[in-house]
């Protein structure tokens, strides 16, 4: 062998020793799968703000029950709302939703949005029928801090119902009677969220509030409003008549506070 070429193989053997030994250490190292982050989901706190802080919401369809009437009032710490409302049937065949914000820089309180239970192109409109209920949710922000507020609704009408009403939690009903409303009243029952003012001084909220609502306010008769799961002998309901609360006659028994009334309204019950 040439002399030069073996002397050369000297050097030329180690060093391709070496490059392959550290490609064996480094190449797994370049080609190892990089763990994908995983992603966090920022969850919610709801309904943490204190009863008599939160806004006071009502909702309520027009007469057709095709269009719902969001009205927000007594917003104290907030500068802007993102209001999502979602609805569907009572087999949940179908879940909708409608969305938006509102600027109180821009919009004077209270203040109402009309959020229609279908879609509308062109003029032409195309309605969700049997939507029995659902719930709003309402994110607040600008003020010392951001809140949520949520509530379930019903939507319930009185021809199928035959005038007895009742909240998503069943924790509240109103019985008008099978003529107690026009058989095409459409009525709305959710809790307001907040108070439309305070509770009489040495009052404490046990339930609610809950509202009763369709697009007129008859006078009722013979309608009665009851609470379940009442254990306090003292409860009371009391009513807002749209100025102040009017304090109804209360009966406690059988773990259920129950009063007459005589109109669709806020209701309370205090202790």
């Amino acid at each position: 062998m040439n002399p030069m070429i073996t002397k050369n193989l000297k050097f030329i053997v180690p060093g391709v020793l070496l490059l392959a030994v550290a490609a064996w250490i480094f190449w797994p190292a370049k080609n190892a799968k990089v763990p994908t982050p995983t992603k966090t989901t920022k969850v919610e706190q709801i309904n943490q703000l204190p009863l008599e802080k939160r806004p006071y919401v009502t909702m309520y369809t027009r007469t057709d029950g095709k269009e719902i009437n969001l009205t927000v009032d007594k917003v104290t710490d907030a500068t802007s709302m993102e209001y999502e409302l979602e609805y569907y049937d009572e087999d949940r065949t179908f879940i909708e939703g409608a969305f938006g914000t509102v600027d109180f820089s821009k919009e004077s309180l209270p203040v109402t949005k009309q959020l229609l239970l279908g879609t509308c192109s062109k003029n032409v409109c195309r309605y969700h029928d049997f939507v029995s209920g659902g719930s709003a949710t309402l994110r607040f922000d600008g003020g010392s801090a951001a809140y949520v507020l949520k509530t379930d609704f019903n939507l319930q009408l009185q021809g199928d119902k035959e005038g007895v009403f009742g909240s998503k939690d069943a924790k509240v009903t109103l019985e008008v009677g099978r003529t107690g409303l026009p058989q095409t009243t459409y009525v709305m029952i959710a809790s307001t969220m907040g108070l439309p003012d305070a509770i009489p001084a040495g009052t404490t909220v046990l339930s609610g509030p809950y509202a009763f609502l369709s697009a007129s306010s008859p006078t009722l008769k013979q309608a009665t409003i009851t609470f379940k799961g009442v254990t306090e002998p003292a409860a009371k309901i009391l009513f807002w008549d749209g100025k102040s609360w009017k304090e109804l006659k209360t009966t406690v028994a059988d773990n259920e506070a129950s009063a007459s009334a005589t109109a669709l309204g806020t209701f309370v019950l205090v202790k």
